[in-house]
């Protein structure tokens, strides 16, 4: 894979903050959660503007999320019910496959060709992961995929 985002999440902070670098090290979005009933988190640029949200559609059952780029819905997902976890995923047609749980799967197009892969970052004391993928356009989306997993997976246990 031609590039890598770097997911650190700050230790000892509440509601998901995180902050993402590239493989240079240079930091390029910060995301900031917010405290409330539901679980919402902003991606932020370099310039501070925002530039996705994953915002928690309160009601019964399972953890759904709305999808947002540039302040526009791009899709939506929701924890399927089942002894694994599964998505149901509306967004660009993507699929996901692997352990969510363990930060070790990957994404798919609809033509079933590979976008990218996560894989967790164990030597830190808070949630590391990285985001490898091949082309630069699917950054942003892969991103907002990968937190709104993360999503899920914390809605997941608790």
């Amino acid at each position: 894979m031609k590039h890598t985002l770097y997911i650190a999440q700050k230790p000892f902070k509440l509601f998901g903050q995180y902050t993402i670098q590239n493989e240079e090290g240079n930091l390029l979005y910060t995301v900031q959660g917010k405290a409330g009933i539901a679980r919402n988190q902003t991606i932020y640029d370099q310039n501070e503007q925002n530039v996705g949200q994953i915002i928690q559609k309160l009601r019964f059952g399972l953890p759904r999320f709305e999808l947002k780029l540039y302040d526009k819905p791009v899709g939506t997902i929701q924890q399927k019910l089942s002894l694994k976890t599964k998505l149901d995923l509306d967004y660009y047609g993507w699929s996901v496959q692997g352990d969510l749980l363990g930060w070790n799967y990957e994404i798919y197009d609809q033509t079933n060709t590979l976008l990218a892969k996560i894989q967790p970052e164990h030597w830190h004391l808070s949630d590391h992961y990285a985001i490898h993928y091949e082309q630069k356009q699917d950054e942003l989306p892969l991103l907002l995929l990968a937190l709104a997993i993360d999503c899920i997976k914390d809605a997941a246990q608790h």
